[in-house]
């Protein structure tokens, strides 16, 4: 006897992928096994603290070095 594609394994992708989602969310949210969010992540003067570093870092290389290309303004999209 064949599974029928359409019929059993897409709802059983669907359900798995909505399982996952649910148990991510319960453990990483709303911290079931406990735990709290670390003051890092809570607030922005964290994150500009540490770009305004990375910025002012001196530099040994040829020319100018990124250190997060993707977050500057010299990364472009093709």
């Amino acid at each position: 006897m064949l599974v029928s594609f359409p019929k059993v394994i897409v709802p059983c992708a669907i359900g798995s992928c909505a399982i996952a989602y649910v148990c991510s969310y319960f453990i990483s949210v709303r911290k079931i096994f406990g735990g709290t969010i670390p003051h890092t992540m809570q607030g922005r003067e964290w994150a500009k603290e540490t770009n305004k570093r990375m910025n002012a870092w001196p530099r040994e290389a040829a020319g100018p070095v990124v250190m997060n290309p993707i977050s500057r303004q010299n990364y472009h999209k093709i």
